[in-house]
């Protein structure tokens, strides 16, 4: 069940939380407020003038709220850094607000109104987890935990170990609130401070005094701000130096990503977000499961939490903050359906849309609202997916790659070996060779026939699936969402609707079949019992081939010192790609990645070798 926040609005204005019976920000002016506590006494924005190029700055806050110690430091960070910084805002909210009230919260605050909209329009249906989502031509990554700070801090503290700049303390009062400021708190800013970290609160309690101290931190008690008589602020005092968090020179040191699909393009995608340069290898970009010509995304869910739901509703909204954002000609907020086509489906969908999700992520429909949702006769019960849609997959990855500036080379792979000076060499099929010190393999279901002899193969397994194309008719041309059921039906296209598509364990045969066609439009037939079904004629047909693992997790990870995985993503590679790449980008240049440890233990390679 969602932890959602009780807010009421006072006669100012102002959210106030009926849970801890506090406000979110200051009745006189809440923007004077978080610059006051937070920016100014972390040294903000004087700090961010003396980044080094592609530096990435890292704050990390208790207590997100409405967002605006967010918002200030997004808009400050990109008045005042060099053009080349990064700024990483890692926030942490257990009551996460509604998009409804998070409007009403800006309405007092014109002042940044340019990007609350843009932010508005990318905040996320809030799941438990991380949702990662960028902003600014990936300049400003925003990773917002929904959780309990004393869940979340040990899955998450070991990665960004010292790897924080300033800390904004912004929870609730100690007093109203003292489950978020707990020892936990105190321990797990130490663990990821460094020499050079800060931090501010709006409180001077003494058990926040007291804790703070015990951490290794300077407490300095300051004038509060407002009616606020005192409030604390200062530096950590170990001799911990930061670590690199780049760890690529983008200039010298190109990484190459083997394959030309939509895990690849992604990958690529977010090392240039971070001024890291790729080289692309591969015969054709977007030539095998990701060129289908359209495709939905949306999250796979269980009537209960699983980590494979969980992984999964995490990865759409990192999904949807790059599609709406950097290739909105190509995505179509459609939405999904998923008729309940039989009595045992009906019972699961209900159980799925009770009070596991958030009404933003899927509710349930009866017979009536799915047949408006969908514009046509359905006559059944159905899961809605409000935030999902479809898109076209081949522009969308090529946009991407060219968008990445990504070095095409149009050639296959015969052998990935280790040079003698501990980086890669890879062999291309016209005789020449490319050194690099990080390679990523992003081939799909060929990913064991590249790996270095001494690197072991992991259980790939292939999966053949054949798309028909079938011409409108009067009816199905009012189609308005996507319907999922044992296949799925896309919205026309240019007067073409796709439908697929066919599971073909262990076979990589791309020649298409007239039976797969046949088998494609019986499902269609036998789930939807519509007339409509019946008026379809097929006017093109493309067979691909899937990479598959035993536990339906992605792999994404090191295989070996340099040479990283991407593969497995099934028949969700569009939903799950962006969040991989920016896991495989955080890995290669250093970043504090957006799950923890636990599910990204899931993900790696080295879970197959245990």
């Amino acid at each position: 069940m969602n932890s959602k926040a009780s807010v009421k609005f006072n006669e100012y204005g102002v959210p106030v939380s009926t849970t801890f019976d506090d406000i979110y920000f200051s009745i006189e002016s809440g923007i004077d407020e978080s610059q006051y506590v937070f920016l100014k006494h972390n040294g903000l924005p004087e700090r961010w003038q003396n980044l080094k190029k592609q530096e990435c700055f890292t704050i990390a806050e208790t207590g997100f709220g409405t967002g605006l110690n967010f918002l200030l430091a997004w808009q400050q960070f990109l008045e005042h850094a060099p053009a080349n910084a990064r700024l990483h805002f890692i926030s942490f909210e257990k009551f996460p607000l509604t998009v409804q009230q998070l409007q009403q919260a800006y309405a007092l605050l014109p002042e940044v109104e340019s990007i609350s909209s843009q932010f508005l329009s990318h905040y996320p249906s809030p799941e438990p987890g991380c949702h990662r989502l960028t902003f600014a031509e990936g300049r400003v990554t925003l990773d917002l935990w929904i959780g309990d700070v004393n869940e979340l801090f040990p899955q998450w503290q070991t990665q960004a170990e010292h790897k924080v700049d300033a800390w904004f303390l912004d929870g609730f009062a100690p007093s109203k609130n003292p489950d978020m400021w707990q020892n936990q708190l105190f321990e797990t800013m130490a663990m990821t401070a460094h020499e050079g970290t800060t931090y501010a609160t709006f409180t001077a309690a003494g058990v926040v005094r007291r804790g703070l101290n015990d951490a290794g931190f300077a407490v300095h008690k300051v004038p509060g701000y407002g009616r606020k008589r005192e409030m604390v602020c200062g530096q950590y005092q170990g001799q911990v130096v930061k670590p690199e968090t780049q760890s690529v020179d983008p200039q010298t040191d190109s990484v190459v990503i083997i394959g030309g699909g939509i895990s690849a393009a992604c990958c690529a995608f977010s090392l240039h977000k971070r001024g890291v340069t790729t080289k692309v290898i591969t015969p054709n970009l977007a030539d095998g499961a990701s060129g289908n010509p359209q495709g939905a995304v949306y999250p796979l869910l269980h009537a209960e939490h699983t980590p494979l739901s969980r992984f999964y509703w995490q990865a759409f909204s990192t999904a949807l903050n790059t599609y709406r954002q950097y290739v909105p000609e190509h995505w179509q907020a459609s939405g999904v359906l998923q008729p309940a086509f039989n009595e045992q489906r009906e019972q699961r969908f209900q159980k799925v849309a009770s009070d596991l999700y958030n009404e933003t992520t899927v509710r349930y429909l009866n017979a009536e609202e799915t047949n408006k949702a969908a514009g046509i006769a359905i006559d059944t019960p159905a899961l809605f997916y409000p935030q999902a849609g479809w898109l076209k997959p081949e522009p969308v990855v090529k946009s991407l790659f060219r968008q990445a500036g990504s070095d095409i080379v149009n050639h296959n792979v015969q052998s990935i070996s280790q040079t003698t000076e501990g980086g890669w060499r890879v062999s291309l099929s016209n005789g020449e060779s490319i050194q690099a010190k990080r390679v990523v393999l992003a081939t799909g279901h060929n990913f064991n026939e590249l790996l270095p002899a001494d690197v072991e193969p992991l259980p790939i397994k292939p999966v053949r699936g054949q798309i028909t194309q079938v011409k409108t008719t009067t009816s199905l041309a009012h189609l308005k969402t996507v319907l999922c059921y044992k296949g799925y039906l896309v919205p026309e296209s240019e007067g073409i609707h796709c439908l697929g598509a066919t599971f073909n364990r262990g076979e990589k045969d791309l020649a298409t079949r007239l039976e797969d066609n046949e088998d494609n439009l019986k499902k269609l037939c036998d789930n939807a019992k519509q007339s409509w079904t019946e008026e379809l004629s097929v006017v093109g047909q493309r067979a691909s081939v899937r990479a598959t693992t035993p536990d339906h997790q992605p792999i994404a990870g090191m295989l070996d010192r340099g040479l990283y995985g991407l593969t497995g993503l099934g028949s969700r590679g569009f939903t799950s790609a962006p969040l991989l790449g920016e896991i495989l980008a955080g890995l290669i240049s250093n970043d504090t990645l957006p799950l923890t440890d636990d599910a990204l233990a899931r993900l790696s390679p080295a879970r197959f070798r245990r």
